[in-house]
């Protein structure tokens, strides 16, 4: 390789990295060589043209392809004015919603008008028996089945218009709940929703999916066509619809057994009685009488005005969405639902109120039933507890007294007494005498001497103990608590923390100890806490006031 060559080769490697050799090389533009000035000529401005205006042959013509100005939605109170007008407006028979709105779609397709007109021309056709075909699709349409698939769902959807839910396959079911949304105007509108719920509680359980989307669609159809909640007839339960739909406030029934109480103690109520360990068969009756009186007891008294829970600040909320999301629905059937309600699912102030009013009746069911133990009672107002005392003081039954109590354990225990026979010396020598040969039995059998006592040993009796006073009198077990009980009695809660604090233990402990010695004593608790620090218990004040003036 000669001196050129490898110059050559040296500069082709630095060149190597320049990116502009790498770019096309731009060409220079083109200018005319005539440079000679050129005469126009343009109409003469009119007289009354304001100057610089453009003359009408001189205006621009606009683009035929030019773009569309694009839709900017109303923000303000003001631009809202101009929305569209409701369809239907109506004030439902619910405690809880206010006033519904129908509006029409704002998008205008045409997706589905083949689905609605092939569901018209089925709707009539009667199917025959014959074999499951399988089938599956995620938005299941007729024009997707073959002549098999079609005549199953015939049968089946026959079957399940008389009640009859055979086992199918999951898009059998959704196609025929399509079915059902989009020929609002051929089938009946309570037949309808009746059918939805049973579709619902049948397939629930097998098709766990249902669950997301069923409850709303439910609720949509019923506000859409003016129609009630539907009733425990079609096998649907409050506390599961409720749980699975977002407008929870629509199940709430207006009437019937329960009411809306069964709402509230399904999701305004942090503790559910019965789950309680006390509540069995045999209290169970007590229990829903007790706490379902209690509600409604406390429910009439918030809603003076007519309103429900006036006094609990339960705010009116609104909610604005469209029908049927999820569902396949053509644009007659589509449809835009605004409800304003009162929602109660919401409001943390009435959750904590519902949870202490349950309690507070729990308490006193325990009461009644003997029970010692009690639930944390943390904010109920004082007038909601005496209105509850005298309510639960007329249905309870009351608790047996101590005197009673005594009385009936005394009878019980006489059955296992022995039978009273007058002391006999010679009867106790003929058992003493039966007993030795039983002995020397004994040790014959096992082989073992021992020597036979000729004289049973005297036995020994035990020496009593007894702590006395020093005049001899018994020691009364109250006296060390008597400024605590007295202070307790007239429910003065300062002298009880001072008592406390001069014996060096909490309140509680001292309550506890207290309410052990009467449960000794007396077989039940004396003292519960209340607003004013511990309280005596009612039924036993003037069993207290007895004890403490015989000190």
């Amino acid at each position: 390789m000669n001196g050129d060559e490898k110059k050559r080769k040296k500069d082709e490697l630095d060149r190597f990295w320049e990116i502009d050799s790498l770019i096309p090389p731009r060409r220079a533009p083109h200018y005319p060589h005539d440079t000679e000035a050129v005469e126009i000529e343009s109409e003469p401005p009119k007289a009354n043209a304001p100057t610089g205006a453009l003359s009408e042959s001189a205006k621009i013509p606009p683009r035929s392809d030019a773009p569309k100005p694009h839709f900017i939605p109303p923000h303000t109170p003001e631009e809202q004015d101009g929305r569209p007008k409701p369809t239907l407006e109506y004030a439902p028979d619910n405690a809880l919603v206010r006033c519904v709105r129908i509006y029409p779609h704002k998008s205008n397709f045409r997706y589905y008008e083949s689905f609605v007109r092939d569901a018209a021309r089925l709707y009539g056709i009667k199917g025959e028996e014959c074999p499951r075909v399988p089938f599956f699709s995620y938005v299941p349409q007729y024009t997707q089945m073959n002549r098999a698939q079609l005549c199953w769902y015939l049968w089946w959807r026959e079957n399940a218009r008389q009640g009859n839910y055979l086992d199918t396959d999951y898009s059998y079911v959704l196609l025929y709940l399509y079915e059902i949304i989009n020929l609002s105007d051929i089938m009946d509108a309570a037949e309808s929703q009746s059918q939805l719920c049973r579709l619902w509680v049948r397939y629930r359980t097998i098709f766990r999916q249902m669950d997301s989307y069923l409850p709303d669609w439910i609720c949509d159809y019923s506000l859409i066509h003016r129609l009630p909640p539907p009733d425990s007839q079609t096998g649907i339960t409050l506390s599961a619809v409720m749980t699975h739909c977002t407008l929870k406030e629509f199940y709430v029934p207006c009437g019937g057994e329960g009411g809306y109480l069964l709402a509230l103690l399904a999701f305004c109520s942090n503790y559910d009685y019965k789950k309680s360990k006390f509540y069995n068969e045999a209290s169970a009756d007590l229990f829903d009488r007790a706490v379902m009186g209690a509600l409604a007891l406390v429910t009439e008294h918030l809603s003076g005005d007519g309103k429900l829970f006036s006094n609990a600040n339960m705010d009116d909320s609104r909610m604005i969405r469209d029908a049927y999301t999820g569902a396949l629905c053509a644009h007659r059937t589509k449809c835009r639902i605004e409800v304003e309600y009162c929602s109660f699912s919401r409001s943390h102030e009435l959750r904590f109120f519902i949870t202490d009013v349950v309690k507070y009746t729990e308490n006193q069911v325990r009461s009644a039933l003997g029970v010692r133990s009690r639930l944390t009672i943390y904010a109920l107002p004082t007038s909601i507890r005496a209105l509850l005392d005298t309510y639960l003081r007329g249905i309870l039954p009351k608790r047996m007294s101590q005197k009673a109590r005594t009385e009936s354990s005394e009878e019980y225990e006489k059955l296992y007494d022995l039978p009273k026979t007058e002391l006999s010396l010679s009867n106790a020598a003929s058992i003493e005498k039966l007993s030795w040969e039983t002995t020397e039995r004994l040790v014959e059998a096992f082989e073992e001497p021992v020597e036979t006592l000729q004289e049973a040993p005297e036995p020994i009796e035990p020496i009593a103990v007894e702590e006395k006073n020093s005049d001899g009198t018994e020691p009364d077990p109250w006296a060390v608590y008597r400024p605590y009980l007295t202070a307790c009695l007239e429910e003065d809660s300062i002298s009880q923390k001072a008592i406390a604090r001069e014996k060096g233990l909490p309140e509680e402990v001292l309550a506890d100890e207290i309410n052990a010695l009467a449960a000794d004593l007396l077989g039940d608790i004396l003292l519960e806490e209340s607003d004013c620090g511990f309280a005596v218990i009612e039924d036993y004040r003037d069993t207290l006031n007895d004890i403490l003036s015989t000190m």
